[in-house]
């Protein structure tokens, strides 16, 4: 049996429907050059793409959205105290433990991702360690949830309470980690968390540490992305130089390898597709620029919706909506609102804005998408 190998430049193609895609080979190169090209496409994933931190920050949103949301319904209803708390409380110690489990996959994949392209003893992993020890000398907060972390590994999701905080207008819903729940487990806890739990009170508010290790912890990921942004300028002029040395007008570069075997005529593909020719010069006008990490940082998911509209209309038939005869109290509102306003489009208007922002809410509170919501909505209006 004969196994030929080739490795090439190629454009592919994908049209609507087609199965698999239409590949066309620009020129052969060597196993060399192939896995040169390959790692530098990695570089730039490494720098353009950041899964770990972004799965995070995202935790962290969710839990200050959820909080947020349950703000908000304390400040225009007043009616947090008819909650589930302890169903809502355990849903976000449940998204901070994502997040704890993401702290530590963030600082295990940066330390990994030296350790393979630097080596152990390399000035990018001194780098690394003294951005991880300036976070931890530097916030409170970095330095409890880091032993928190190992807290939930062996003892479990801690205990916590949803509080009313604040006076009117400024009200706001918290969570608190009860601190002798803390200090009665059996665990370990390590000198730097005993230190400020010896010192904190009964409830200790659990998102203000997390904002601060999350200070800490953008710190690191700047750093990062400094020692990426300096890798990736060694690598991208040669990927530059590989898309100009070919033509993928018509279709996208990459770079293949496939192995033919002769006797039963199958072919293993393996394809990489290279990053525009744009996106590449980018990488090098950024890295003059007075912020070079502007196109590249994760970023939080964007905040709900703001309504143009007051909401007035739509608070005002939903409240007639709960309070009475649903089909009567709320046809004679409806009535009311036309008198006044003489048009349909702005109570429309009104309900279409009110709907989206509560979903919006209703999702975040769920950890979900408004889309996810709205589709079981819809599947359990029609019997799905």
């Amino acid at each position: 049996m004969t196994v030929t190998v080739t490795h090439a430049f190629a454009t592919w193609n994908q049209q609507p429907g087609q199965a698999g895609a239409s590949i066309q080979i620009a020129r052969e190169i060597s196993e060399a050059e192939f896995r040169s090209h390959v790692d530098a496409i990695s570089t730039y994933e490494s720098l353009t793409n950041r899964s770990a931190f972004s799965l995070m920050l995202r935790s962290h949103s969710n839990i200050k959205m959820m909080l947020a949301a349950l703000s908000d319904a304390e400040k225009y209803g007043g009616q947090f105290r008819n909650a589930d708390k302890e169903s809502i409380a355990a849903s976000v110690l449940a998204e901070m433990t994502n997040w704890l489990a993401a702290t530590r996959l963030y600082l295990e994949n940066e330390r990994d991702f030296i350790q393979v392209n630097f080596g152990k003893s390399s000035e990018e992993m001194g780098e690394y360690d003294a951005a991880r020890s300036a976070a931890f000398d530097a916030h409170e907060g970095y330095r409890f949830l880091y032993d928190l972390r190992n807290y939930v590994q062996h003892c479990g999701i801690p205990v916590g309470y949803l509080r009313v905080s604040g006076m009117p207008p400024n009200r706001r819903v918290v969570i608190n980690l009860d601190r002798s729940r803390l200090l009665t487990a059996r665990f370990a806890w390590n000198r730097h968390a005993r230190a400020l739990l010896d010192k904190w009170s009964e409830d200790i508010p659990l998102l203000p540490l997390m904002e601060e290790a999350m200070e800490g912890y953008t710190a690191i990921e700047e750093q990062m992305l400094r020692i990426n942004l300096r890798r990736c300028m060694v690598s991208t002029p040669m990927l530059l130089g590989a898309l100009h040395s070919f033509d993928h007008s018509k279709g996208n570069a990459a770079i293949i390898k496939f192995v033919r075997d002769s006797e039963r005529s199958n072919v293993d593909l393996v394809m990489r597709t290279f990053p525009s020719r744009s996106s590449l010069e980018s990488i090098l006008t950024a890295a003059s620029s007075d912020d070079p990490f502007e196109g590249v940082r994760a970023t939080e998911p964007p905040s709900p919706p703001a309504m143009p509209t007051d909401g007035t209309r739509a608070a005002a038939i939903l409240s007639a909506f709960f309070a009475g005869d649903p089909q009567g109290d709320v046809a004679a509102v409806v009535n009311q609102i036309m008198q006044v306003d003489g048009d349909p489009r702005l109570v429309i208007s009104d309900l279409i804005n009110t709907s989206t922002l509560l979903t919006s809410m209703l999702s975040q509170l769920l950890g979900s998408s408004p889309h996810a919501v709205v589709g079981r909505l819809s599947s359990t209006s029609t019997g799905g």
